[in-house]
């Protein structure tokens, strides 16, 4: 009776974190529209030209027409509009405090920091490649 204890505590106290775990995912899964891009040029990048301005502009741009749409078993899809173009699974770490975004070529690994994950609202800062960029989401 006395080792039933520990083992029944084991399980409730797995079975409160998975809740949770399921939480995040539960918040997560849907489609994602990008509404705001921070930072997308890098400091110590200056625009020295109009051509350079006018980049920037249409990689902004292009960056806000992204959509994500992340699924329950643990699988997204990003898009550009709404053509594919890139498929995979995700992974949440850290309490759920990290996204980690793994192509189904394993070519491609994205991590970002979740700022803000709600029914309305998911904001990402990037925690792999260039730093500085923060992607705000809205439910499509």
């Amino acid at each position: 009776m006395k080792r039933s204890l520990p083992i029944c505590l084991f399980f409730l106290l797995s079975a409160i974190i998975y809740s949770c775990r399921n939480e995040s995912v539960h918040l997560l899964t849907k489609k994602w529209e990008c509404v705001q891009v921070e930072n997308i040029i890098p400091p110590g990048i200056n625009i020295t030209s109009p051509e350079d301005s006018v980049n920037a502009i249409q990689l902004q741009a292009l960056v806000r027409s992204i959509n994500w749409t992340f699924k329950n078993n643990m699988r997204f899809e990003c898009a550009v509009g709404d053509r594919i173009t890139l498929k995979g699974r995700y992974e949440l770490q850290e309490s759920d405090k990290m996204l980690v975004c793994i192509s189904e070529s394993k070519n491609s690994i994205n991590r970002y920091h979740i700022s803000v994950l709600s029914e309305n609202e998911l904001v990402l800062k990037s925690i792999s490649g260039y730093n500085g960029l923060v992607l705000h989401f809205k439910p499509y």
